[in-house]
């Protein structure tokens, strides 16, 4: 075992599932004390999440090593100390730490934002890059996140310099290196049969669950079922006070007063010669009304609204639907409460919809809709 793990080519290799199995270790300990306050976590329930915690980094390393060792059984002796494997060797070793160290910083803002490991939403921005990564770029130091992410990974190859050396001088024989890939690849099948990333969610607190995930192993997950966990993210009530809620509000008289203002351009309707206002709708993105001097913003940083909702109908208890701009257009176009899962315009067999455009076209009027971006985002070609 001496010569397994202290002399021999695989001595990198463990050090770095060492390694992220104790940053991801330390990852989680953040996670707990961010939390702790509002998570009402009991000690055994902190330290079952901490057990599962260690089985998915365990699964996460060695996905994260499977090619290396597979690489490491096949290089003959003789080319162990050449310059070709001592710099394939170390920038293979580089890419690895530098992934894992940018999934640890990107998990932890996406923990400060949502309190979750990666789900669809993180699924989303890794898709769509361009389009996110300059509102990310706006509110992160992203330029001062990827030196420090470099920097740290090449810190982690000077460290290990010894662990190296070993690897490099030694002289593991072809039966040895077959036990320990055979170790690595078997690891990986029992993960990819047996370990399914709802076996975190197991548990009686959200929390917990949460913590004892691995990030990556989450994003994988994510990306397979193309699904957010609707009762995780909406708050949900008892089915009977809904429906005594629902009950009320049909039972009781209201009033709704509808006024069309002056229209500088006119459509004809054809055939009864009534005469209908143009209508255009704007959609802004990760605007809040919080910026709006109406509801008590006093930068001034939106005079025009603001002069505007003097002048109109102004709703003044609009709530969003979700956490996504797809699920504000979802709201906009369907007049539809957030749906479980996926969000309608990013289904599939979503076309001819009962939609704000379907109404207005029965009335006579020619729709269309324009985005100042590229539409295959949020699968706005397709919908609209």
């Amino acid at each position: 075992m001496k010569q397994i793990f202290m002399k021999s080519r695989y001595s990198v290799l463990y050090s770095f599932i060492f390694f992220f199995i104790c940053v991801s270790t330390m990852l989680r300990i953040s996670f707990t004390a961010v939390s702790l306050g509002k998570a009402g976590l009991g000690f055994g329930e902190i330290l079952t999440a901490f057990a599962k915690g260690f089985v998915f980094d365990l699964g996460v390393a060695t996905y994260f090593s499977v090619f290396y060792a597979f690489y490491l059984l096949i290089l003959p002796q003789k080319w162990n100390r050449t310059g070709f494997n001592k710099v394939f060797t170390h920038i293979l070793l580089f890419l690895m730490v530098l992934i894992s160290i940018f999934s640890f910083f990107a998990e932890f803002t996406f923990w400060r934002e949502f309190e979750s490991r990666f789900n669809f939403i993180a699924v989303d921005y890794l898709v769509y890059t361009y389009e996110v990564v300059h509102n990310i770029n706006e509110s992160y130091p992203l330029p001062l996140l990827i030196s420090a992410v470099v920097i740290i990974s090449l810190l982690w190859n000077y460290l290990m310099k010894g662990a190296f050396r070993k690897s490099f001088e030694s002289a593991t024989l072809f039966a040895r290196r077959s036990v320990n890939t055979a170790l690595i690849i078997l690891t990986t099948i029992f993960y990819t049969i047996e370990i399914d990333n709802s076996w975190g969610d197991k548990s009686g607190n959200r929390y917990a669950a949460e913590i004892s995930k691995a990030g990556i192993y989450s994003f994988v997950a994510a990306f397979k079922a193309n699904e957010l966990s609707y009762d995780q993210f909406y708050p949900m009530l008892a089915n009977q006070l809904a429906f005594n809620l629902v009950r009320k509000e049909l039972s009781s008289p209201s009033s709704r007063f509808i006024f069309k203002g002056p229209s500088v351009r006119r459509s004809v309707l054809a055939g009864n010669g009534q005469t209908e206002p143009n209508v255009i709708t704007v959609v802004m993105e990760s605007f809040s009304a919080d910026y709006m001097g109406t509801f008590g913003n006093t930068q001034k940083l939106t005079p025009v609204l603001d002069s505007l909702a003097k002048e109109s109908i102004l709703f003044e208890r609009m709530y969003a639907t979700g956490t996504r701009t797809v699920r504000g257009m979802e709201a906009l176009s369907l007049a539809v409460p957030p749906t479980p899962g996926n969000s309608i315009v990013r289904r599939s067999n979503n076309a001819n919809l009962s939609t704000i455009g379907s109404i207005f076209s029965k009335r006579g009027y020619s729709t269309g809709f324009f985005y100042g971006g590229d539409g295959y985002f949020d699968n706005m070609n397709q919908f609209f």
